[in-house]
């Protein structure tokens, strides 16, 4: 999937996921557009007015009613557990012990803090290969944490905790966005996880 132009490369476990998913209904959805444009095309050229093509009335043709009925119903229940099962793994976190960020979005910056106690704004600094779980809230108004590498967006929203997870899959800096409209300068809510060898991670910690 990183080949495909079209998408930013991935950078965490479950990227490769979304974008197989992502593509799949793209195929589908264009090769069902293109064949019913063909059929409206060829129905409209073999039918037209002055054609010798035959007009028999059909009074019953039921393989063609279950066919239009059960195929498209067995797409869709295909594509329903496909993404629904992505979407349950990407709300619950691996059982292996993660590392816990808070953080808290405010107009217009990210304030996030490790367990350890340090504290950056606008970065995240996190160990190549490490479950990072994030606990989110807003001090003001609705953001929304979009990490697009990483296939990861979700709101933050004020009174309220919510949780999302990642495991990074590649070391390399990668932005961070606000996706959510939250006022005059919400184009300058961004900032970047930098992502780390472990080794590299432990002595920045002790910074």
């Amino acid at each position: 999937m990183e080949s495909f132009a079209l998408l930013l490369k991935g950078a965490s476990s479950l990227s490769a996921s979304f974008d197989l998913l992502f593509i799949s209904l793209l195929v589908l959805c264009s090769v069902v557009a293109l064949s019913i444009t063909f059929l409206i095309v060829f129905f409209a050229i073999k039918y037209r007015r002055g054609s010798k093509a035959k007009r028999a009335r059909i009074r019953g043709a039921r393989a063609i009613e279950f066919a239009w009925t059960f195929i498209p119903l067995g797409l869709f229940l295909v594509i329903f557990v496909w993404a629904a099962k992505l979407y349950t793994e990407l709300f619950r976190p691996p059982q292996k012990e993660a590392i816990e960020i808070a953080v808290v979005g405010k107009q217009w910056m990210w304030k996030l803090k490790h367990p350890e106690g340090k504290q950056e704004i606008n970065e995240l600094h996190v160990p190549y290969g490490s479950t990072v779980q994030l606990t989110m809230i807003s001090q003001d108004v609705i953001h929304s944490f979009f990490v697009p590498a990483f296939r990861i967006k979700h709101d933050v929203l004020p009174g309220r905790y919510t949780r999302i997870w990642f495991r990074p899959i590649k070391t390399g800096e990668y932005y961070l966005f606000c996706a959510e409209y939250c006022g005059m300068d919400h184009s300058r809510m961004g900032g970047r996880i930098v992502v780390m060898e472990p080794s590299a991670y432990e002595q920045w910690l002790q910074q």
